[in-house]
């Protein structure tokens, strides 16, 4: 089920258009994921505008709470929690993505969290995509306003704008006017993201454009002033590793994943976009300041186009008004196919490369070409790149190179370099069916050093390849539940001195890896500028009685060998301190009925842990029928109490 909603603002003039019609909730809230990144930042600036934050000015002077394992936190400032280049490991998130729950547990534990962690590299020394800046940022806001982040957008952005459609979850609104929530075939319970700076805003996309409105060039600077939106629109990218003429639509500024989006850049327009992604929705916002033009477009359940569809948007109204000829075409670049023989220097970089969740690579040379294998993961496919006359790796065969995957279904090139020997560049161009030409460079992954273990170590590890350990820590509105509750430890021969957690979810997987230390620990150190380096997992094994937990920073999981059979539970099941998983085994196709208390759920997965039901749906079902060869999980408080019939 998808149901996507573009409104598309040329102030003054506002006209809804609807993609496609059959299935738009015109009117409807939607949840606008890491757009509410912009509004954060937005809310800092206001407050440097009136003199109570400096942007580089020690956090601490304003959160003197927070601390950290690692003395190099206090050289933390505002300014590096707007453009990503804090340091911090990523994205804590316990308890931040529920289901019909608004609970705060989230934001009123993230500074506690951050006591026991590290940074991953020097305070300003390189951006890194991190959700727990803005978390923070969300808490400088309300440590200098005095007022909730929820109370001060209100009162800064969505009143004076008559905004009455910007609500977040600590809000006061009719919940039934938020879109459906899907994931998979499920409508569930209305998401709740309790990181709410981060990306817990819910908006209209209309109230969404109309918010824009501030960073036009038309503005009359009443409620943030033009200083600081061109400061927001500034190229922010620290250890800026690609050219700056470079296509792509990433290039931070402050809140803002793209100051000089590509293809816009290309027609000398200045085009500002963010991009947003939970587990129920997607949105994407694109603003040209000088044309005071805002589009948004979001959608429930499968999402991923929604940038591509500003850009078709924008690019038509562009033609319309006559500022873009009529027939512009973004073409597709023309590639040198002229091949050359790699140089010995070049075949250097050969070896196993990181691209954080996009999973592990081997990279090897032939004598005019690069053979990217991906590690880890099923039906292994080679990929051939040959190396041209310009120096370059490129793609010959229609297939483009996305974020760590091989992505089909599109046509595409992608140019492949290497950079301070130790980062693979990547450059790529892709042409969905029925939108235009989109653009990305980036650091795409960075070399593994060589990671000389014990015998002993390297052992413990190998025996838990392929592991299967259950989620037992979160709360049991969780959307992790639904989605991601399995994780698995994969190592590989090629990779010694390495492991991966495999975290599997919607049909796709995280394959994050991380350096072992001993046979109990193994620690995150991905530091790859933008993206690929955004969330680092420290793995840490203990064992209680006969099982293994597995923790991942602070998600706990259990081996899977612990979950009771179905035949063996009983009719009534008590839950302690953590979730209860049960495996059906050969009580697949049997009818039940699971009477649940309020301060519990249950969920029903199938045998490759998709969750098929869940009393968290929008309209639970009375009875169930058991999936063969799944898992139940029951989560809640302790003593909640579960009556299977």
């Amino acid at each position: 089920m998808k149901k996507v909603t573009a409104i598309l603002v040329l102030l003054p003039l506002c006209v809804l258009t609807v993609f496609p019609a059959y299935a738009a909730q015109s009117g409807r809230l939607y949840g606008i994921g890491s757009v509410s990144k912009v509004f954060t930042a937005a809310g800092v600036m206001k407050l440097a505008e009136e003199g109570k934050v400096d942007l580089d000015a020690p956090l601490t002077a304003y959160i003197p709470e927070f601390t950290m394992a690692d003395a190099r936190y206090a050289q933390i400032t505002p300014r590096m929690l707007l453009n990503h280049s804090s340091g911090l490991m990523g994205t804590t998130g316990n308890n931040g993505f529920l289901l019909g729950d608004n609970d705060t547990y989230y934001h009123d534990h993230l500074l506690g969290f951050l006591k026991s962690q590290k940074l991953k590299h020097d305070p300003g020394e390189r951006s890194i995509y991190c959700n727990d800046g803005f978390t923070l940022a969300e808490i400088l806001i309300e440590r200098v306003s005095g007022i909730s982040f929820t109370e001060f957008i209100e009162r800064n952005f969505s009143g004076p704008l008559g905004l009455t459609n910007i609500r977040t979850p600590q809000s006061d609104f009719d919940r039934s006017l938020l879109a459906d929530s899907y994931m998979g075939n499920k409508e569930l319970q209305p998401e709740n993201v309790g990181l709410i700076g981060s990306g817990g805003i819910y908006a209209t996309m209309e109230d969404l454009c109309r918010f824009a409105a501030i960073f036009m060039d038309s503005a009359d600077g009443s409620l943030l002033s033009k200083r600081s939106a061109d400061e927001m629109a500034k190229n922010q990218h620290k250890k800026e590793m690609v050219s700056l003429d470079a296509d792509t639509v990433v290039r931070y500024g402050l809140g803002w994943d793209a100051v000089e989006e590509y293809p816009f850049a290309q027609y000398g327009i200045k085009a500002l976009s963010k991009g947003g992604t939970t587990d129920a929705y997607h949105t994407n916002l694109t603003v040209l300041p000088a044309y005071d033009l805002a589009v948004a477009v979001s959608a429930s359940g499968k999402g991923g186009q929604e940038q591509l569809i500003a850009q078709e948007i924008i690019l038509a109204v562009l033609q319309e008004e006559g500022l873009i000829p009529g027939d512009a075409v973004i073409a597709m670049p023309v590639v040198n196919l002229e091949r050359a023989k790699v140089p010995e220097s070049v075949k250097a970089y050969a070896g196993v490369y990181d691209a954080g969740g996009g999973g592990l690579m081997h990279i090897e040379f032939t004598q005019d070409a690069l053979i990217f294998t991906p590690i880890l993961v099923k039906n292994e496919r080679a990929q051939e790149y040959l190396y041209n006359t310009d120096g370059e790796f490129v793609s010959t065969n229609g297939d483009y190179l996305g974020l760590g995957t091989l992505t089909e279904g599109a046509r595409g090139i992608t140019k492949l370099r290497f950079a301070e020997d130790k980062y693979l560049m990547v450059q790529t161009y892709v042409d969905m069916p029925g939108l235009s030409l989109s653009a990305f460079a980036m650091p795409l992954a960075e070399k593994l050093e060589v990671n000389a273990v014990s015998e002993g170590a390297a052992a413990a590890w190998k025996a838990r390849n392929g592991k299967e350990y259950l989620l037992v820590s979160e709360k049991y509105t969780s959307v992790q539940y639904a989605g991601s509750p399995i994780a698995k430890t994969l190592t590989d021969e090629r990779v010694r001195g390495y492991v991966c957690k495999g975290i599997y979810k919607g049909g796709g997987a995280d394959f994050a890896s991380a350096k072992i230390v001993d046979a109990a620990t193994a620690l995150g150190f991905q530091s790859t500028p933008t993206m690929m380096g955004r969330d680092t997992n420290n793995l840490t094994v203990t064992k209680q009685k006969e099982f293994e937990y597995l923790a991942i920073n602070n998600f706990r999981y259990i081996d899977a060998a612990a979950a009771l059979k179905f035949f063996e539970m009983g009719e009534t099941v008590v839950l302690g301190a953590e979730t209860v998983w049960v495996d059906i085994d050969d009580a697949g196709g049997r009818c039940v009925q699971i009477v649940t208390p309020q301060n519990g759920a249950w969920f029903a997965y199938d045998d490759k842990m998709n969750c098929v039901a869940t009393s968290l749906e929008k309209y639970p079902r009375d009875t169930i029928v058991l999936p063969d060869h799944g898992r139940l999980a029951f989560a809640g408080e302790a003593g909640a109490t579960f009556i299977v019939k």
